[in-house]
């Protein structure tokens, strides 16, 4: 299977416990936030950016273990921050895996 095949079913599986817990927390509309949008749009280039430019991020990808690590952590990230801040934050990750897809789209 393709890298970007992996990468994206990782990324998909968890946009859909992310907008799961939005649909259950009843906080559909914090998507529509503006501040969600930038801070997540943002957040997702400059992760991107780490691994265009000359960082040791793309090579730790390709661990199995930091690619799992990270789909907990971000699910972990965001539904921790979200009992302090708000669903805000769980929609500012659903942003950052917005911008993860059009990325996708964009360069294949």
């Amino acid at each position: 299977m393709p890298s970007y095949r992996r990468d994206a079913g990782f990324a998909l599986l968890c946009g859909l416990v992310l907008v799961a817990y939005l649909r259950r927390a009843g906080a559909l509309s914090t998507l529509w936030t503006e501040s969600a949008v930038a801070v997540g749009v943002a957040s997702a280039l400059g992760v991107e950016a780490l691994f265009v430019l000359d960082t040791p991020v793309a090579s730790l990808w390709e661990r199995r273990g930091v690619r799992t690590g990270s789909a907990v952590a971000l699910l972990a990230c965001a539904g921790g921050l979200a009992a302090f801040v708000g669903p805000v934050v769980v929609a500012t990750a659903c942003w950052g895996l917005v911008t993860y897809f059009a990325l996708l789209v964009i360069s294949l």
